[in-house]
């Protein structure tokens, strides 16, 4: 046996069986590299904002697939268009590769509305947030039940208990101020946007008036920097009352208000101070 190994041979017949597997190995390596397009890549395309029914179109001169998996509803974007994707856009991947959608759907999910009435504004705004609903306008009468809610409204038409409303549908609410004619604090609202200051006026049982906006018109950063009747320590008005809000995107304008007097300075007061 040791001799045959030795042989011309033996030596013959290995070398060609390393040369045969070595060109086996090499063909399917690169068989392997040609069909699952080893190290190359592209870059997925951004389908944020792209509607359903363009999708086709969309990808027609691009290396991808797509595959709408789910939908969610986004108010602030429009209906029926990609809201999200995975993978992300500008990601590398492998030709051919399936992206997978949300799209914005474009009816919104119906919720159940529950009962308010009888409950505190606090309570019912609570409530509200939980069901996916909105607060709407509130409105304050004489009633012997201060601060209970008595009527729970979309617009101006009454809404039961247990009926199915799109989500995020604004309630207007009715709200007892009791029948004597009590005071409260005016709330400082300066710096203040128009969703803060109107939940900090439900919190003191008042109510938005008049909305007014600087141009340019922003009502998401916006903030306060006039209100009517103005804040102090001293002053009061009658719980259900109005405060007219005048908002701007100007910093400068917005007042700054001393903790110790609830005075406010203008930023030209500041200025003339230094």
């Amino acid at each position: 046996m040791f001799n045959f190994i030795k042989s011309k041979t033996f030596l013959k017949h290995f070398i060609l069986y390393l040369v045969f597997i070595t060109i086996v190995c090499l063909i399917i390596t690169l068989w392997l590299s040609s069909y699952t397009s080893h190290g190359k890549t592209i870059k997925v395309p951004n389908f944020t904002g792209v509607k359903i029914g363009e999708l086709d179109k969309f990808i027609s001169d691009k290396n991808v697939k797509y595959l709408v998996v789910d939908s969610i509803y986004d108010t602030k974007s429009p209906k029926g268009t990609v809201i999200k994707q995975e993978p992300e856009p500008n990601a590398e991947v492998k030709d051919g590769r399936t992206i997978y959608l949300y799209v914005n759907s474009i009816m919104p999910p119906s919720v159940v509305m529950p009962k308010l009435i009888d409950r505190s504004l606090r309570q019912a705004q609570a409530m509200l947030t939980t069901y996916g609903l909105k607060l709407g306008k509130v409105k304050f009468i004489h009633d012997q039940c201060a601060n209970c809610v008595l009527e729970q409204l979309v617009k101006d038409k009454k809404i039961a208990q247990g009926e199915r409303i799109a989500k995020g549908t604004l309630i207007n609410l009715v709200v007892g101020k009791g029948l004597s004619e009590e005071e409260v604090g005016v709330p400082c609202l300066y710096g203040l946007t128009k969703k803060q200051a109107i939940e900090k006026l439900t919190d003191a049982s008042l109510s938005a008036g008049a909305i007014t906006f600087d141009e340019p018109k922003d009502s998401l950063i916006s903030k306060v920097y006039k209100q009517n009747p103005k804040c102090g320590k001293e002053k009061s008005i009658k719980m259900g009352a109005t405060i007219d809000l005048f908002f701007t995107t100007n910093n400068n304008k917005i007042p700054a208000i001393s903790v110790d007097t609830s005075a406010t300075k203008t930023q030209d007061d500041k200025d003339y101070d230094q």
